[in-house]
């Protein structure tokens, strides 16, 4: 079977959780099935995909995508643009228009999947993967990606969401949609290296993430002003607004030499990261999941979270345990770090459960589930849809 995967939204360096799930999908699934697979990448990044998928069972196609918002005129269009005409649905059109119009080759594959679910998916047979409908809320609300979400939902062949949570709010949303969408949980992006040895500083708290809004760095810098004996790492994407307000924050008195945004980082230098972290913060308003909170289960530290719904689901669907606190109160915040750390062996050994509880997971795995369901797209949607065994096992185990 002949099966593209349409990647030319993604720019590595600048697309976080996203890019890394697609590296591990796209490894998955070269390793874990016998399909045939070619995979559109942006122009210009060959050599970055095919080091963080080392595989010769992909075919590359490089492919020039116009108007785009993470090159360096891009940010500042996006710095000084207000949100409210960026995200309309008038221009979310135009710009997926021409870049349709630029990207879209005749297509002959069997099935196409979209890790991105933000660029019109209308190929014959295709999958999406809706990894969360944040922008369906209000406080998140976009117009512009809720009405591309909205045509891609009425037009794919198949809908994964990866998490319990947005997937009973797809189920919610989309209830026409039921039969054809499956949940099929992913393993930890980036597990701590076998040979990993932490030796943690004190004080040490690290928050690997995009700087795009809903990460609510804002609040996390707000309590490390309260917690003038720990310090932070914020490794990831400077996405702008937020990148020049924060560094601008974190460059004030009261937070300077103890909060460091280092932009982009390699997996050695995270890894590098995690082993001196003391713990993990999660601040985050809204994610599909965190996979920052299951690198720091498989590091074996404790962690601190929001209490936003899907970060609670997340918890109960793993087993785990975190300190939790309110997303937007930097009071909240710096008391749960002061609890974690002051009971920090029972949050990492939760941490280390949790971690066993997900271990046997693998990026193989997860590619045989997306093939199974790209196989039923391709032969015309036949009897019921595949269901992931591992996310049948974990949500009868709930049950029970």
């Amino acid at each position: 079977m002949r099966i593209t995967v349409e990647a030319s939204s993604i720019r590595p360096r600048h697309a976080a959780g996203l890019e890394t799930f697609t590296y591990g999908l796209l490894g998955g699934l070269a390793s874990g099935t016998d399909h045939a697979y070619q995979v559109n990448v942006l122009r210009g990044t060959l050599d970055e995909w095919r080091e963080r998928v080392p595989t010769d069972r992909i075919r590359w196609r490089e492919v020039t995508v116009p108007l785009l918002t993470d090159t360096r005129y891009g940010q500042l269009l996006r710095r000084w643009t207000p949100d409210r005409v960026r995200e309309s649905v008038a221009v979310r059109r135009t710009v997926n228009a021409l870049r349709q119009r630029a990207v879209s080759p005749p297509d002959d594959s069997d099935a196409v999947l979209f890790p991105f679910p933000y660029v019109p998916s209308k190929a014959r047979r295709g999958v999406i993967v809706l990894h969360d409908l944040r922008q369906f809320h209000a406080a998140f609300h976009s117009p512009g990606f809720e009405a591309v979400v909205r045509e891609n939902v009425a037009h794919a062949a198949a809908i994964v969401v990866c998490w319990p949570h947005p997937y009973q709010e797809v189920l919610a949303m989309f209830p026409e949609a039921a039969e054809r969408t499956a949940l099929i949980p992913p393993p930890t992006f980036q597990p701590a290296p076998d040979r990993a040895v932490a030796e943690p500083e004190p004080g040490l708290l690290l928050y690997p993430s995009s700087t795009s809004a809903h990460k609510n760095h804002a609040t996390l810098l707000e309590a490390m002003a309260r917690l003038p004996e720990f310090r932070l790492i914020c490794p990831g994407p400077l996405v702008e607004p937020q990148a020049s307000r924060l560094l601008q924050r974190a460059a004030m008195p009261d937070l300077a030499g103890r909060v460091s945004f280092p932009g982009f980082v390699t997996l050695d230098e995270l890894n590098r990261l995690y082993a001196r972290a003391d713990a993990v913060v999660v601040p985050s308003t809204w994610e599909a999941a965190s996979g920052a909170m299951l690198e720091a289960f498989s590091w074996g530290l404790p962690v601190a979270c929001s209490d936003a719904e899907p970060l609670l689901a997340q918890l109960q669907f793993t087993g785990a345990e975190a300190a939790v606190f309110e997303a937007k109160n930097p009071r909240s915040l710096a008391d749960a770090v002061r609890k974690l750390t002051a009971d920090r062996g029972h949050y990492a050994a939760a941490s280390r459960r949790a971690s066993a509880r997900l271990a046997a997971r693998t990026w193989a795995d997860t590619g045989r589930d997306y093939a199974a369901i790209l196989e039923w797209a391709a032969a015309g949607s036949p009897g019921p849809m595949p269901r992931s065994p591992f996310a049948e096992a974990l949500t009868t185990g709930q049950r029970g």
